[in-house]
């Protein structure tokens, strides 16, 4: 620093006045003490707080999945509300909604007679023919015992023995013995279920069901239905005890002596049956009496329309 100093009536003179070099020093020394107090003092802020990058983006992605968890929350309620609202307004629709009333089975009545004709039988063993007969007449079919007798064939030897074993034909093959002889002394029998269906099939009716078997609640359901069935019982409805023979084929026959007969079974009611006996007429028997003869012949049946 230059100063000019002048004393009033003595001589001019110009002085430069400097400062002093250690005071230039010190003055330098405390501009960087300064500033290195101020980088510390940044420093420690920095240390204090430091930023962590890769932990403010994993609370960026935590706070953007909890946005999109608030957000399934809500459309889960949602979708609660509207089905709680759907089945609302079903149980609504249901209560308001007149119901149809359930589908009904007509009963079936408990008692039926069909409109059969009697026939007598025209041979003295031809009474499975004459059941027949009746039984096509219903279907509006006119035959004879025998046309019958010509569709099932005769075998018309007598039964023999053969160390004390009876051997005969095979009625379910075709009539056994002479249609107008005699169970007793052995020349004639009959005939069983399939040479009948036979018949029935080739004279032109229509055989619902054959065979052994058959309960007597489907002979009566037949009859409700307005079926006639012909049904194979013990002539006069007697007890008897089966002593079966082999036929002359081999065939084991069921047999009970000189009592096998065929009914036409017409009419029922809750306690009897009632048939057309091609012997005695039309006649009505009790359940009980019909189903203890009829299982003789292991329930064989043919049920026609």
């Amino acid at each position: 620093m230059c100063i000019d100093r002048a004393d009033a009536g003595r001589q001019s003179s110009a002085r430069c006045i400097r400062p002093h070099a250690g005071d230039v020093g010190s003055r330098a020394l405390s501009g960087v003490v300064l500033a290195l107090v101020a980088i510390a003092f940044e420093g420690a802020v920095v240390q204090r707080n430091p930023v962590n990058i890769p932990a403010a983006a994993d609370l960026k992605h935590a706070g953007d999945l909890k946005h999109l968890g608030d957000i399934k929350r809500v459309a889960d309620l949602k979708h609660a509300a509207e089905l709680k609202h759907a089945a609302e307004q079903a149980a609504t629709n249901a209560a308001t909604t007149p119901q149809a009333p359930p589908a009904t089975t007509p009963s079936m009545p408990s008692d039926r007679i069909l409109d059969v004709p009697w026939f007598h039988q025209t041979y003295e063993l031809s009474c499975e023919e004459a059941s027949l007969r009746m039984a096509l007449a219903h279907e509006g079919i006119s035959t004879t015992d025998g046309a019958i007798l010509d569709v099932i064939g005769v075998d018309a030897r007598p039964a023999t023995f053969d160390t004390g074993a009876m051997r005969w034909g095979d009625p379910y093959v075709t009539f056994v013995g002479d249609p107008n002889g005699s169970e007793v002394a052995l020349t004639g029998y009959g005939t069983y279920y399939p040479t009948i269906a036979r018949a029935a099939a080739t004279l032109g009716g229509q055989v619902l069901r054959a065979g052994e078997g058959i309960p007597p609640v489907d002979v009566y359901d037949a009859i409700l239905q307005g079926h006639p069935v012909v049904a194979w019982v013990t002539y006069g409805w007697g007890t008897a005890v089966r002593v079966d023979y082999v036929a002359f084929d081999g065939r084991p026959v069921p047999y009970a002596g000189p009592v096998e007969h065929a009914v036409t079974v017409v009419g029922v009611n809750d306690a009897s049956v009632l048939v057309n006996n091609p012997m005695s007429g039309p006649e009505w028997v009790s359940k009980g009496t019909f189903e203890a003869s009829y299982a003789t012949y292991r329930q064989m049946a043919v049920v026609v329309a």
